[in-house]
């Protein structure tokens, strides 16, 4: 007290410092909160790992390794800012997919951090730590910041631009509107809806030209040169999917209700919008992988805050500092710009860009109502920082009890999160060696197969994939293992061409997980093929070019000879490995005299990518007999084609077929037809 007293009364110096240290121990205290909620656990919660976690990990420790891609064509393609970072993490880490959560959990403070610097300077500091508070202990930046994904890059990139552009703003400064052109320039790097974001900048411009001529001129060099090199930064971006279109399928795929709306058909973006709208407080996201289904983003406290800050925001329109609201408006309202196209699904991810701006307009509404009571409450607006402190601890206290306990062990999480898979790969680290077959229903190339890549650490084994469901595979080596997941298990119709060597392992799961028993196998080969041998029809085909065939047919058991019109068709086709072959997908074709299909069926379960020189595999077709065939005899041809992307391109390739080292065409008829018209007995 003495310290700060001098003749003309308290020193205003020492006041000032006194505040800058109370504001840093709460900027503190809230970046401590939101790194415990971020990084506690965060090896074991998610509990597991998702396929689209995987390939995030997979392409940075493919940046790691060399490979330096400016855009990456995995999962209908994605900006590449994410796995760079991840990518700089794995340089020390090694290929963890650890390392590709702990950058969504740094990019995720960057957040917090970057709405503090952007608020306080486009309104107040205690906007700012308000602000920054909410979103540090919001269920839904808390969900973001622990998913190895690259949307959480955008808030932390778009935040830290706009707190550079109002530094320009303030002090005119043009190497603040540099930073700011950079930054968000790189934010086109990040996620999708970065490119809808940057038109809040011009839209500025724009609200300057019609209703504030002043900060037209004192602020228009400014913004044209942080547009201007935001352009230069973005440019080979936008250069290379111009050259090529191919590249990105994600727009074409979100557009739909847009194109059904300029056909005239509004309903489908009229339901999505109306959703949309619920996501505030009513419902929200009703995908588990990244939400409790139909939590909404804000409680209904914190919704009622954000309601009464919007309100303001509104009202202040005509008032000084106008711009920073109508920037705050424009930015809420083209973050949720892409839920109002696609709806509530997904939301989570690509409505991430308004994430940060949410909770400004609670801060806005408990500064506004301090305000107001501070004056006519007296002493007892000494007590009014303990209620923002009260709901924030509150929040904060709910998010982790619904993140850590309710979501992070509800059964359909821990599906999303392949949380079997990844049960599976931590007993092979410990004890597995040598071939092992995994049955999973998803065995395509960027599903189970790049979880399992990001989780196995054991050189000694070497994983193939298959789907029990409709196929078996063995691997060529003398002994080695199967297993078997609970959402894959071996169809009965293959029950007896499978002879394991013993009785099998059962890993422990919990009770009520979904995808169990998790059964290992030890098989020995030859008990497998002499198995097959003694039912299949013995057939010498190769499917491919002579030199380069990608696999030998050398039986087949038809499963049901005898079929009435309706009835299901099994044929089982036994196959042994030269190469890979990736795409492949083989087709069955009950035909007619002339050769036309009648009845078909297209697939592959196990993966031609994966394919291992020796390893042998039963494939099973099954599809319907017609209901309207005619009694009678009807062949059955076999082939197959390569396919590069889902759905496959209008001409697939046909692989060619060769015996005896002879072309014998694009497909092969084989020498058992289906009687139809008899019982199938």
């Amino acid at each position: 007290e003495q310290a700060m007293t001098t003749p003309a009364g308290p020193d205003p110096s020492l006041a000032a410092q006194r505040a800058r240290r109370r504001r840093l121990a709460w900027l503190v205290l809230i970046l401590l909160v939101a790194a415990g909620l971020r990084l506690v656990a965060l090896a074991d919660v998610p509990p597991g790992f998702t396929h689209d976690e995987a390939d995030h990990g997979l392409d940075a420790w493919g940046v790691v390794n060399g490979i330096r891609p400016l855009y990456f064509t995995v999962g209908y393609g994605r900006e590449p800012l994410f796995d760079y970072g991840t990518a700089g993490l794995m340089a020390f880490l090694g290929p963890s997919y650890l390392a590709g959560r702990l950058t969504a959990a740094f990019f995720s403070l960057i957040a917090v951090a970057g709405v503090y610097a952007w608020a306080r300077r486009a309104f107040d500091r205690r906007v700012g730590l308000l602000a920054a508070a909410g979103l540090a202990i919001s269920f839904w930046a808390v969900m973001t910041g622990r998913h190895a994904l690259r949307s959480v890059t955008l808030p932390a990139l778009f935040l830290l631009s706009a707190a550079a552009f109002w530094e320009g703003l303030r002090g005119g400064r043009r190497p603040a509107f540099l930073i700011a052109g950079l930054l968000l320039g790189a934010s086109f790097y990040s996620y999708l809806p970065a490119r809808g974001l940057w038109t809040l900048f011009p839209g500025l411009l724009f609200f300057w030209a019609l209703f504030d001529r002043r900060a037209l001129r004192r602020h228009t060099a400014g913004t044209l040169w942080m547009l201007l090199v935001a352009a230069l930064v973005a440019a080979p971006l936008f250069l290379y999917l111009t050259t090529n279109p191919g590249a990105e399928l994600r727009l074409s795929q979100l557009s739909g209700p847009l194109q059904a709306a300029l056909a005239g058909d509004w309903a489908p973006l009229g339901r999505n919008i109306v959703a949309s709208l619920r996501l505030f407080t009513v419902e929200g996201d009703a995908l588990w992988r990244y939400n409790l289904p139909g939590k909404p983003w804000l409680g209904p406290v914190m919704g009622a805050l954000f309601y009464a800050g919007l309100l303001l925001a509104v009202a202040g329109l005509a008032r000084p500092g106008r711009s920073a609201r109508v920037f705050a408006l424009a930015w809420l309202l083209l973050g949720l710009a892409p839920a109002l196209i696609t709806g509530g699904e997904a939301s989570v991810t690509r409505a991430i860009g308004l994430q940060p701006v949410l909770f400004l307009f609670p801060a806005l509404a408990l500064v506004a109502a301090h305000d107001w009571l501070a004056p006519r409450a007296g002493r007892a607006a000494r007590l009014a920082p303990l209620l923002p402190l009260l709901l924030f601890t509150a929040t904060a206290a709910g998010t982790a009890r619904d993140y850590f306990v309710t979501w992070a062990n509800d059964p359909q999480v821990r599906v999303q999160y392949e949380t079997t898979l990844v049960t599976a790969i931590d007993y092979l680290n410990e004890q597995g060696a040598g071939a092992v077959a995994f049955s999973t229903a998803t065995p395509d190339l960027f599903h189970s197969p790049s979880t399992a890549l990001m989780t196995l650490r054991n050189p000694a084994v070497s994983l193939r994939w298959f789907n029990g469901a409709h196929s078996l595979l063995v691997p060529g080596e003398a002994t080695s293992t199967v297993i078997f997941s609970g959402f894959a298990p071996l169809n009965p119709a293959l029950d007896d061409l499978f002879l394991p060597a013993g009785p099998p392992t059962i890993l422990p799961l919990r009770p009520d997980d979904v995808d169990r028993p998790l059964a290992i196998y030890p098989i020995r080969r030859d008990d497998l093929l002499g198995a097959w041998a003694a039912r299949a029809t013995p057939i010498d085909a190769s499917l491919g070019d002579p030199a380069a065939a990608g696999a030998d047919l050398f039986g087949f058991l038809l499963l049901t000879p005898a079929r009435l019109p309706g009835e299901a068709l099994q044929l089982a086709t036994f196959w042994r490995v030269r190469r890979a072959v990736p795409g492949l997908v083989l087709f069955t074709h009950l035909t007619g005299a002339d050769g036309v299909p009648l009845a078909q069926a297209d697939r592959l379960d196990v993966p031609g990518f994966f394919w291992v020189e020796g390893d042998l595999f039963v494939q099973l077709h099954t599809f319907a007999v017609p209901s309207a065939l005619s009694v009678g005899r009807y062949p059955l041809r076999l082939g197959g084609y390569t396919c590069a992307a889902t759905p496959c391109e209008p001409n697939p390739i046909r692989l060619p077929w060769s015996q005896a080292g002879e072309l014998v065409g694009d497909s092969l008829i084989l020498p058992q037809e289906v009687i139809v018209g008899a019982s199938g007995g």
